[in-house]
């Protein structure tokens, strides 16, 4: 991805010499050139990391001749669509780059014109004669956007280093972020760091020339809209065709794409009919190929008999990233720069070997099949369907669904009932204290004053549905947008290289339709993600088409810990969780020593743990060479000291 950044001197001073600075920052991200603009009191810097044929037909910061300033970072899906709309106004010539396309889309329709644009991208955006600064992001926040605020100034960039190198230097933590991470997700708009904060998903921030600052989301789903059908098979040949739209436009690249591929439904699906689209002719990138993590040592984690099967159809055989070359937990690089609690770092191995094997064929677009399970269903369960009828009351109904449900998962009347019925349409601090039980009980290692003071119980819980859906059904399926969304806009990937990451079960037509059809169509007794298994009959080997499970990670895991124990144990000895008041330490050293026998069962916690660990002590270094700059500070177990990381250049 390109990288940008910017400034606005609230009281008119020039911002040259901070600008050149934020340029030299942002050097690493952008290895096809770039610039710097400078309008007195407002400046922006943008490096280029070219992935499509157009944005080689631009320069930015892209400046018009009434003196708008814009820079982009993005992919623009339905650039034909605004062409179409915008031919009058638009710039003559054969190649007309997203950039231009956006800023003539400004200057027809404002600041309205952010809900017309389909695709993943961050922009920011100066308004010369409004005088007024918008930054934005798409509605699940793929490429980053932060910024930093006082009474002096706006800095902008999408690097989080970048504006604590610059303006930030001895940043305090966030704990409200801890505790997001910690329980769930952070919430949205927040970093690691106080004064520091993000772009919200489907937001304009917007600031004015004199440092009065707004937000509005632009965007958002219509509780009202229905999609009905006659036909189960009208529903699949729509979802069908909103995906095959949506890996399509992200197959607009003049260089090889890869795609992520695990052997379950979501990256089969995505390999599949991005194989399809490729064989008509209809993409722009010369060839897909396919990279998957496998494990030699963990039977119950590896994948590899459903990952053949896919290459068996493609007749290629993908990119293979051993764990026994590429381990997790394995140490860290000492040259590594670490801004964020990144779960990245316990996986940095398959990251690496990711890099290296992308680099290696040219590309620069990598696919994931992120959030087909949050959209389309995975969690086989009768909630929310007999909440759904509980909710409407519809007794009778109720009643038989129940009795449909019970036989399908075997499980009695009443526990449905009140499990799937009753439990879910509680207040959420009565389901928060319901959720406390041996199931769900937090790991015995969190600090019981954090967790009481952050109320760590109710952020497990699902996101609550913002945009005010009625029944049950419609508040889950925003939970689970929600919630992908929240882990997709932390942008963990983008921290340590350029690889542009996109997610076509995150296209704004398809997350819209999914939302507007019966719920029924997702899960029904007897089948979880019932209209993909439909719409994907023949597309997909038939094994592949009908898993009901899924490889379990939990093996890996512990192997890793298990392996890497006598070198994490001495590092919470003096654990600045503890420290910091989020852990306690001799729960978490019998949780870590549990580890040596492969018998602890919070293994996730402890991943968890162990990043929060990483970035703690990272900071500590960070804000020591801040304050001794003449002197490097000594090895951290974990992390020698901090220099600038060189972003892999694929």
């Amino acid at each position: 991805m390109s990288a940008f950044g910017g400034i606005l001197n609230f009281d008119n001073t020039p911002v040259d010499r901070l600008l050149s600075q934020m340029g030299q920052t942002l050097n690493a991200r952008g290895p096809d050139g770039g610039g710097e603009v400078v309008r007195d009191n407002i400046g922006m810097s943008y490096r280029a990391f070219h992935t499509t044929a157009e944005s080689r037909f631009t320069i930015q910061p892209l400046v018009t001749p009434q003196g708008h300033i814009l820079t982009w970072n993005g992919r623009l899906d339905n650039r034909d669509e605004l062409i179409q709309q915008l031919r009058q106004d638009l710039p003559r010539g054969p190649h007309s780059a997203d950039s231009q396309i956006v800023m003539t889309a400004y200057s027809t329709w404002g600041d309205e014109c952010f809900t017309r644009l389909l695709g993943d991208f961050s922009l920011a955006l100066w308004d010369a004669c409004l005088k007024v600064l918008h930054l934005v992001r798409d509605l699940a926040g793929t490429r980053p956007l932060n910024f930093f605020s006082d009474e002096k100034r706006v800095v902008w960039s999408t690097e989080l280093a970048t504006l604590l190198d610059l303006f930030v230097t001895d940043p305090e933590i966030e704990d409200e972020y801890v505790a997001g991470l910690l329980a769930r997700s952070p919430e949205p708009g927040l970093t690691p760091y106080k004064k520091i904060f993000a772009v919200k998903p489907a937001y304009v921030v917007t600031f004015t020339q004199t440092g009065r600052r707004s937000e509005k989301r632009f965007w958002g789903l219509d509780p009202n809209k229905e999609i009905r059908y006659r036909s189960d098979t009208e529903y699949a040949e729509h979802f069908l065709h909103e995906f095959r739209a949506s890996v399509r436009c992200r197959l607009r690249s003049d260089r090889p794409v890869f795609a992520e591929l695990s052997g379950g439904l979501d990256s089969s699906s995505t390999v599949a009919i991005a194989d399809s689209i490729i064989a008509k002719g209809e993409a722009e990138t010369p060839r897909l190929e396919t990279v998957s993590q496998v494990f030699d040592e963990s039977n119950s984690s590896d994948e590899r008999k459903f990952i053949r099967l896919i290459e068996e159809q493609r007749g290629i055989t993908g990119h293979h990233i051993s764990d026994a070359e590429y381990r997790l937990l394995s140490p860290l690089p000492d040259n590594l720069v670490i801004v964020t609690p990144n779960p990245i770092l316990a996986s940095f191995g398959y990251h690496t070997g990711l890099c290296q094997a992308m680099q290696n064929s040219g590309a620069r677009v990598l696919l994931s099949g992120l959030g087909g399970d949050e959209l389309l269903g995975s969690n086989y369960s009768a909630y929310p369907e007999l909440a759904d009828h509980l909710i409407s009351l519809k007794p009778l109904l109720l009643h038989r669904r129940i009795q449909n449900w019970s036989q399908a998962l075997k499980r009695s009347y009443l526990e449905l009932l009140w499990q799937s019925a009753i439990r879910p349409t509680l207040p959420r601090k009565t389901r928060a204290v319901l959720s406390r039980g041996p199931a769900n009980r937090m790991a015995n290692w969190f600090n019981p004053t954090f967790v009481k003071r952050m109320k760590l119980h109710e952020r497990r819980l699902a996101p609550v549905d913002i945009f005010g859906f009625r029944l049950p059904s419609g508040a889950d399926q925003v939970a689970g947008f929600l919630s992908i969304m929240q882990s997709v806009s932390l942008c963990f990937r983008y921290e340590f290289s350029s690889i542009e990451n996109t997610y076509p079960y995150l296209h704004r037509p398809l997350v819209e339709f999914l939302h507007a059809i019966p719920f029924e169509q997702l899960v029904r007794p007897g089948q979880n993600r019932s209209l993909m298994r439909r719409a994907m009959t023949g597309i997909l080997p038939e094994k592949i088409a009908q898993r009901k499970t899924k490889g379990r990670p939990k093996e890996a895991i512990l192997r890793a810990l298990s392996r890497e124990w006598s070198r994490l144990r001495p590092m919470f000895e003096d654990a600045r969780v503890c420290a910091h008041g989020y852990m306690e330490k001799e729960p978490l050293l019998a949780a870590l020593d549990r580890t040596k026998y492969g018998v602890e069962t919070s293994s996730s916690s402890l991943l968890r743990t162990i990043t929060l660990e990483i970035w703690l002590r990272a900071l500590e270094q960070r804000r020591a060479s801040a304050s001794r700059t003449h002197a490097p500070c000594a090895a951290a177990p974990w992390q020698a000291r901090e220099v600038r990381f060189k972003a892999a250049a694929v």
